[in-house]
């Protein structure tokens, strides 16, 4: 019997097991460690060396023979897996000294350290349980938080040392805070000195965020997670920095946290003073501070009267001059700088920072929203293509060496190959499985805004035959376009479309990819730009098509934002929109966290009018549709509240609708059963109510 594509997606975890991972090359150039798990359907990933000279992959970690058990992950590290959106298990993530010999990582709470060369490693006896080590650059020394304090051990588990002492019980030590990593984009909260002699570390309390408490009620007798939450409007955890030396002294890194209460990034390049960059609550003043020995020194500002995005691998020096990527609104571009100075061209969008050399600059770029481009822009403007024309992402150089990780809208497959400049000296063995069908997706552009929109048949379908209902699958929101050239972005789609369905997918306003204007257009306003959009989707979809599409049929789902979306859509145009399935969706602004909420919306207490507007619980009263809403009731990002008040409101205002509470779920689904299930229930709930 064949098997159902639910059902494989669900046991690869959307065809992520068994790819290699988490690259690293070491400074000499003459290997490559990386993580990759055993088969297609393995969710437990092994430490894996690649040999340059010898041309070999072989295993050099493996957690079933270091530990047999890797259940018991401690709660801060189920935390930090949470807001990485890590699914797997095994060894997640390592660390290593500048030679890639000594290696360092967590299992079970317990560390380990060991040899590349030999393949040798023991746990060591230390204070845990043990969250995100790192092993000194000189492979002297390990560090680790144990979620209260940073500790420090010689390399083989010796002389452990407490760095922070912390006595406050709100107070912790050496892991990011939750804004940071759930917003920012920042996992981590120390980083080691390039000549191993001293730390940055940070620390945060939260005794004036307010507590939430995560409850599991299909098991009554588990008692309920507390969880520091803070919501739109209320107050975020203290960060400060120390500085603390390897024999325990320390120097606090003082700024003014009033004024800028968000800590952004920390960097500390060899033979360079640490850099660190602060927000202000608003997110319109961005400060970057080189830290000396005895004061911070203003080096880098960005402002903007709306926000300013946060973009990756930036800002950091070169030359004793900061390199940035900055919003230049005049040219509407998000512009590569030196010094100030724009070194890529008008139209480039830049979309992170990979790496600094002494020539150039690597980036992730589009220039259509649709491909994500590797470019080597020298600092004359001159660019190389390293990799374009499909969804790419690529390691640092070093040593001549750089991953680069590529899928096209051609292959089902993703490739991962070491270069040599633009010559691949070696395809890494992927292990992932692939759909047993080709995608069919077609792109175009819909509406005045012309919107990336990418449409999906069934393969059987034959064009003229019978128009067929729509199903429609935006996520809609910030930093979350969906067309884009590779293929396995659109496996899930095409299932969704072979059930009889014309599957649409359009990148609205503020999905980001198509310069500062674009992603500024939703400010204060997520209605209106995010719901025009999608109507003229399908509207335009339909008249591409008109005897594919049935215009009178059409559903919309999405999760998280993409959830909040394909509600909103069926409150707001109930002439358009005919059913929708809502999963996670935020039903109430003010209950979503500050950075992101008040980026957006502005905080609730000057602009109270705007969150009633952008309220799903307030127009509850506007239901004529089908609505199914499911919600994972051990969610800590969007809490389940969200759709149990909606649902109450509905309730109250006698309007028939459909809850799936998810036990045990938080705002991922990688359990097998219920993600097959998932999407055979949307299938069935849009065949019941957009029948012909």
């Amino acid at each position: 019997m064949t098997e159902s594509f639910p059902r494989q997606s669900a046991a690869t975890r959307n065809f992520q097991l068994g790819a290699p991972r988490s690259f690293h090359i070491n400074e000499a150039g003459d290997q490559v460690l990386f993580l990759r798990s055993e088969t297609g359907r393995d969710a437990v990933n092994s430490l894996w060396l690649y040999d340059v000279a010898a041309r070999l992959e072989r295993k050099v970690a493996d957690p079933r023979l270091l530990l047999a058990d890797d259940g018991d992950i401690p709660a801060a590290e189920r935390a930090r897996r949470e807001r990485m959106r890590e699914t797997t298990a095994g060894i997640t993530s390592y660390s290593t000294d500048f030679t890639g010999n000594l290696v360092g990582f967590a299992l079970s709470g317990q560390l380990f350290t060991g040899e590349v060369k030999s393949g040798e490693f023991k746990i060591c006896e230390v204070t845990g349980p043990v969250i995100d080590p790192k092993v000194s650059p000189s492979g002297e020394y390990i560090a680790w938080s144990n979620g209260k304090d940073l500790y420090l051990c010689n390399f083989d588990g010796t002389r452990e040392l407490n760095l922070t002492a912390e006595t406050s019980e709100d107070t912790s030590w050496g892991l990011a805070d939750f804004i940071a990593a759930e917003e920012f984009g920042r996992m981590h909260g120390f980083w080691w000195s390039p000549d191993s002699t001293s730390l940055i570390v940070e620390h945060f309390n939260d005794s004036q965020v307010q507590s939430w408490w995560i409850s599991d009620p299909a098991t009554p007798s588990k008692q309920p997670q507390e969880v520091h939450y803070p919501a739109t409007g209320t107050a975020n955890a203290t960060v400060g920095l120390v500085k603390i030396t390897v024999s325990g002294e320390k120097k606090p890194i003082i700024w003014d946290n009033d004024a800028f209460e968000y800590l952004i990034s920390v960097v500390w390049q060899k033979d360079c003073d640490a850099l660190i960059t602060v927000a202000d609550r608003s997110q319109q003043n961005f400060v970057t501070f080189a830290v000396r020995e005895t004061r911070l020194e203003n080096v880098h500002e960005v402002t903007d009267h709306e926000f300013v995005e946060v973009i990756p691998g930036q800002p950091r020096w070169h030359d004793s001059q900061i390199v940035s990527v900055v919003d230049n609104r005049t040219t509407d571009t998000r512009e590569l700088q030196i010094a100030g100075k724009a070194i890529s061209p008008v139209g480039l969008q830049i979309m992170s920072i990979l790496d600094i050399a002494e020539n150039y600059v690597d980036v992730v770029a589009t220039s259509d929203a649709i491909n994500r481009d590797v470019l080597r822009i020298s600092f004359d403007g001159s660019i190389t293509e390293l990799a374009q024309g499909g969804v790419a992402t690529a390691t640092a150089t070093t040593a001549g060496l750089q991953v680069l990780i590529e899928s096209r809208l051609d292959t089902n497959t993703r490739s991962y190959h070491l270069r040599r400049g633009v010559k691949t000296e070696h395809y890494f063995d992927s292990l992932a499985e692939s759909p047993s069908f080709t995608t069919e997706v077609q792109v175009i552009k819909t509406g005045p805004h012309e919107v990336n929109t990418a449409v999906l048949f069934p393969r059987d379908h034959v064009r003229g035959s019978k128009k067929l209902p729509v199903m429609m699958r935006p996520y809609g929101g910030p930093h979350g376009p969906q067309v884009l050239n590779g293929a396995l972005t659109y496996a899930a789609d095409q299932w969704f479309a072979d059930q009889g369905f014309v599957v649409i997918i359009a990148d609205n306003r503020g999905t980001g990819g198509r310069g500062p204007a674009w992603d500024h257009s939703i400010y204060q306003n997520f209605v209106a730009a995010v719901i025009e959009d999608q109507v003229a989707a399908v509207t335009a979809v339909a008249a591409h098509f008109p005897d594919d599409v049935d215009i009178t049929r059409v559903g919309v789902t999405g999760w998280s934002f993409g959830g909040y979306l394909s509600a909103l859509a069926v409150l707001e145009r109930p002439d358009v929109f005919h059913a929708a399935v809502a999963g996670a969706p935020v039903t109430e602004w003010l209950w979503y966290d500050t950075a992101y909420t008040e980026r957006y919306l502005g905080h609730p207490e000057k602009f109270p009018e705007i969150y009633t507007d952008h309220s799903l619980i307030s127009k509850a009263n506007q239901l004529e549709r089908p609505l199914m809403l499911v919600h994972g009731l051990a969610d800590d990002n969007v809490v389940a509240a969200h759709s149990l008040a909606f649902s109450g409101a509905l309730l109250a205002n006698k309007k028939p609708h459909t809850v799936l509470p998810l036990s045990g779920v938080t705002h991922m689904t990688p359990q097998e059963i219920i993600s097959e299930n998932l999407m055979l229930l949307t299938v069935e709930f849009f065949q019941t109510n957009l029948k012909g």
